[in-house]
């Protein structure tokens, strides 16, 4: 089951990338999360124009 939405993701995310850019219509929204190393917090915004990949592990 896991596989098959890792599976799933890719295609869409490789489809997007294909057809050159990300739409533009719905930019994300900024957020800042703690610096895990214990820097000062990290904003979403202070990456714009660049790629950001987000990673969210959850265990249910």
């Amino acid at each position: 089951m896991r596989s098959g939405v890792l599976l799933v993701i890719l295609v869409l995310s490789a489809g997007l990338v294909a057809c050159g850019s990300f739409p533009d219509e719905f930019p994300a929204a900024d957020f800042t999360l703690p610096d895990i190393f214990g820097g000062p917090p990290v904003k979403l915004s202070d990456y714009e124009g660049r790629p950001v990949i987000l990673y969210w592990l959850t265990s249910w």
